[in-house]
């Protein structure tokens, strides 16, 4: 990692203005053993304090929150309903667990509950950790002897949690069910003033668990003040998010996307942010559109998502008034669907805010800026860098490298709950920062290229596997595609290919690739398969279809807890087995 010199501190601390403190600090950031930094550690502040009570002041009234339920519901809350409905759960929770300091689990997906449960615990100073509604019985388990929490909440009922998880109780955990919670944030009254909780700014807000495609779901958790600036910078800078802006993240609440930008950030830039509880209910045009008449400025939706409204919906047409920015997360953003993307919605030629972050970074580390035009960041790019005080290593334009962050940046980990050797592999020898994914640089932009173990190597010809899904998009009735890569004795690497499409491709598909990368990256098998098995925050499990291509017999898929479609897994399965 680089030295800290007085350009970076100065900016930062300068940077520090745009949070409310109780206590303003005077030094940016300390070094402590095995990487591990603190984040303005002599700041004093509250999150709640900064995204809801100070909002209270200028515009209670407001609309701060509006859900989408499953039934495709639409409601709004102001922030005076919201701030009734937090203190309503933070009496509560102080009744029953009085003059502690707890650890909270939150068990629910994008919605009012988990978002008034996610600023309970904030406003109060506590420890939380949003895990998504439909995890099984075992990945709860897991998450529980991790965490260690105090209190959970499920927004399933009571009922509904003990038959669904075959257990309903932990000992020293306290459990609050849906039924319970409505009963407390819905009655009737005016609830007492409970004053937020002041805490050192390197005090620990949450732990995240990670997706899971990697095959071990860790505990990243993050700190208070540093995230916290980190999220409002990046909502300005990246997206253009000030007090005017209607955003739409279309994440769930158990990622960080659905911590930063769809509620954080937003609101602590005192703007309006709609949670939508089930993202795929966006290929219904219909209700896309009823949330566009909310005025919606900013929508920053999956990749797998944005593929499946291009493909499901062929010709429809909306009303672009509104839109200023675009964004995607999750899997590299393919240029056609890029391009089709903002074509589709935007007035402008305006580059699409294709992130790239991670769990670990807080928020987006590079990805073009909401202002930029396709010339400055092209389409499949993840632009520059946040801010030159983020520094990366030096890329090359051809030639594929792991990419890595050299400098130490705000919305940066504090810690992994599993323990020092997970928090290990995080940082190479130098001490810079891993990421896991190769990438190249042209002309100031960079260019992911996949995780590094997803690297084509055949006959010492190198290619990123993002690099020939990409391209193989451009046939327009492949929905999705998927390459994995295998070992192979002779030749290196060997690509199988897994293709969403209806119909058998296999000509166009060799025809793509040898014009555009030669014989020798042409598929030794193609499979059609009606969807790839991901996370559900979209990320393909490429490691499991590996392991299936490996061995058609796999029985034990290692943890499937995040897994958002198992039954594609399987079915994929049977087709390989069958093709043995």
């Amino acid at each position: 990692m680089l030295k800290f010199n007085n350009n970076f501190t100065n900016y930062y601390l300068k940077e520090t203005e745009k949070l409310v403190w109780f206590k303003k600090p005077k030094v940016v950031i300390k070094k402590n053993e095995n990487n591990h930094y603190a984040w303005f550690p002599d700041g004093q502040l509250n999150l709640y304090e900064n995204c809801i009570s100070n909002n209270l002041k200028k515009r209670q009234n407001k609309t701060a929150i509006i859900t989408v339920n499953q039934n495709k519901e639409i409601r709004k809350y102001s922030f005076i309903q919201i701030d009734k409905k937090v203190n309503k759960i933070a009496n509560y929770i102080k009744k029953i667990s009085p003059n502690k300091k707890l650890r909270v689990m939150i068990h629910a997906s994008a919605s009012l509950e988990s978002a008034v449960l996610m600023f309970t615990c904030a406003k109060l100073g506590w420890h939380f950790s949003v895990i998504f509604e439909e995890l099984e019985s075992l990945g709860i388990k897991n998450r529980i002897k991790l965490f260690r929490p105090n209190i959970f909440f499920s927004r399933l009922s009571k009922k509904k949690f003990i038959s669904k998880m075959g257990f309903k109780s932990y000992k020293k955990i306290k459990f609050i069910y849906d039924e319970q919670f409505k009963k407390i944030i819905n009655a009737k009254g005016n609830p007492k003033k409970i004053e937020n909780k002041v805490v050192d700014s390197p005090n620990s807000l949450f732990t995240l668990f990670t997706s899971g495609s990697t095959g071990v779901p860790k505990g990243i958790t993050h700190s208070t003040g540093g995230y916290l600036l980190y999220s409002k910078l990046t909502c300005q800078n990246q997206f253009g998010i000030n007090e005017n802006s209607v955003v739409l993240t279309a994440s769930d609440a158990g990622w960080i996307n659905g911590h930063t930008y769809s509620l954080f950030g937003p609101l602590s830039l005192g703007s309006t942010t709609i949670l939508i509880e089930k993202p795929i209910s966006l290929i219904d045009i219909k209700l896309f559109k009823k949330i566009l008449s909310l005025k919606t400025s900013v929508i920053y939706l999956p990749v797998t998502l944005i593929r499946l409204i291009k493909s499901l919906n062929k010709n429809f047409t909306i009303n672009k008034r509104y839109i200023k920015t675009l964004g995607s997360m999750g899997e590299p953003l393919a240029p056609s669907v890029a391009e089709w993307f903002s074509n589709k919605f935007l007035k402008k030629d305006r580059a699409v805010v294709n992130t790239y972050f991670q769990t670990e970074t807080g928020g987006i580390i590079c990805s073009p800026r909401y202002n930029q035009n396709t010339n400055q960041a092209p389409h499949g790019s993840v632009g520059q860098p946040f801010s030159e005080y983020i520094k990366i290593n030096k890329l090359e334009k051809t030639k594929v490298k792991e990419i890595k962050i050299i400098s130490p940046w705000p919305g940066m980990m504090k810690n992994v709950i599993n323990g020092k050797i997970e928090w290990n592999k995080y940082w190479d020898k130098n001490n810079n920062f891993r990421l896991f994914d190769l990438a190249t640089k042209r002309k100031k932009n960079v260019f992911i290229h996949g995780r590094n173990d997803d690297v084509v190597n055949i006959r010492g010809h190198r290619v990123g596997s993002e690099e020939i899904e990409s391209t193989l998009l451009k046939i327009k009735k492949i929905t999705e595609c998927c390459v994995v890569t295998l070992n192979d004795k002779l030749e290196g690497s060997k690509i199988c290919l897994f293709v969403v499409s209806n119909v058998n491709l296999d000509l166009e598909i060799d025809k793509m690739i040898i014009s555009n990368f030669g014989t020798y990256a042409i598929p030794k098998k193609v499979f059609y398969v009606k969807q790839l098995p991901k996370t559900r925050s979209g990320k393909i499990l490429r490691r499991l279809l590996r392991n299936i291509l490996l061995n058609p017999n796999l029985k034990n898929y290692g943890d499937t807890s995040t897994i958002l479609n198992l039954s594609s897994l399987k079915d994929i399965q049977k087709m390989v087995k069958s093709d043995e």
